[in-house]
């Protein structure tokens, strides 16, 4: 009874030490596997990291390039607000300019206007008409039918 109570003790603690083992087996069969998987997913990583530092280089040249750009446009903008404003300065001269001669432009008009058609014949009788007469005449020529040859100014 003694001797078959030890041998129950011992067939147990083999076959705990045998669980035991085969436990220890499958664990360094999954280590194992673990291992080699993370061998892949670290190449795997080691791949990415190129990938993300291609990426980041291509992104730093980018924003290098649009950094440019935006200085660029910045002076752009800076040389049309300047030429925007000379422009409006010329305008307003201009402008100024307009107001001072409509009011010239229709004074001759009336001048013309007041023309009969006797005057106009006895100045085509005429020759040899003084100088001021053919400048006036001249005039008269580039208000009416807008001729600006010099060619056709001639008496």
């Amino acid at each position: 009874m003694l001797l078959g109570q030890k041998r129950g003790k011992i067939t147990d603690q083999i076959e705990r030490l045998e669980i035991g083992l085969q436990t220890m087996k499958d664990t360094v069969e999954k280590v194992s596997a673990l291992q080699e998987l993370l061998k892949v997913k670290m190449e795997d990583v080691a791949v990415e990291i190129g990938k993300t530092n291609e990426l980041m280089a291509v992104v730093g040249r980018e924003s290098e390039d649009a950094a440019r750009e935006a200085d660029a446009a910045g002076v752009q903008e800076a040389e049309t607000t300047e030429l925007t404003n000379a422009a409006k300065a010329e305008k307003a001269a201009c402008d100024e300019e307009l107001s001072e001669a409509i009011p010239a432009m229709e004074r001759a008009t009336e001048a013309v206007n007041c023309l009969e058609v006797k005057i106009i014949q006895d100045l085509k009788a005429l020759a040899n008409p003084p100088w001021q007469c053919a400048e006036v005449t001249k005039a008269v020529l580039i208000l009416l039918k807008g001729e600006k040859k010099p060619a056709n100014h001639t008496w």
